[in-house]
This record gives C-alpha cells, structure tokens and sequence, in this order.
C-alpha cells in the first residue's frame, strides 16, 4: 500500500487567521518583530509577503499608523512629550515650563564664571619677559 501525501512542501506559516492576528497586533501598538515572535513565524515573513499581496501592503501599512498612534498614546505627558511628540496640552505645557525653569536655576552660564565675576587689570606694566594676555589688552586700552 503506498502512502499519499495531501499537501506537498511546507505547510503555510502565515495563513489568513495568522494573518489577521499579525494585523491586529500591530494596530494595537506592538512592534513588527515582536508581533512575528509572539505568533511563532519569522521576522521577516510579514514583509516579504506583503511584496506579493498588495491588499495585505495596505492592511499593513494602515495598522502600521494606528500602532504608532497607539504607541504614542502611551506615552507619559511630560516634558518629553511636549518637545518632542509636539503635544500642547495643558499637562505637557506645564511640565516643559516647569523643566525649564528648573534648567535656568541650576545651570552655570557658559565659561563655568558667575555674572560678577571680573577679571583684574594689571595697570603696572608687565615684567621682564612677561606680557599681557590679548584680552586685558583690549579692556586696558
């Protein structure tokens, strides 16, 4: 008796309910290869189908949006948030505000010098191969 096989090669890995899972998952925020691993195929199966499927290119790239969306909605507002994901709520608005002045108080200005801070002119001329530097050369005169 001979044994008949009802699928030849290898049996398909991203199926229509595959598929829809993979899809579904990148809608509500998850990465691209996260997704693939959590469904058990590789990174790289998703893209390169959708290279022949144009309906599943569009299916990808219009979860791609909302998952960015998605992720984005996660996102603390915060300082961060204001600056770089350009969000202008109150909560955000405060909380940049509040950073800066943080950032004002604590810093030094720049040179590492405190606003009073003067440097002294030497009026007695300089001594036997000494000379004043270029700066309080230019505050003498």
């Amino acid at each position: 008796m001979t044994h008949t096989r009802r699928g030849r090669g290898r049996p398909t890995v991203f199926d229509e309910p595959v598929r829809t899972q993979y899809l579904d998952l990148i809608r509500h925020g998850a990465r691209l290869g996260d997704a693939a691993t959590q469904l058990g195929i590789n990174r790289s199966v998703p893209t390169r189908y959708s290279k022949t499927d144009r309906e599943f290119a569009a299916a990808l790239t219009e979860a791609r949006e909302l998952g960015a969306k998605a992720r984005q909605e996660e996102v603390p507002h915060d300082e961060y948030r204001y600056n770089i994901l350009k969000c202008r709520c109150p909560k955000c608005t405060k909380a940049a505000a509040q950073g800066r002045a943080e950032r004002r108080a604590t810093e030094d200005p720049p040179g590492g010098q405190a606003p009073a801070d003067v440097h002294p002119i030497r009026l007695e001329g300089p001594g036997v191969g000494e000379s004043l530097p270029s700066f309080l050369l230019a505050r003498a005169s």
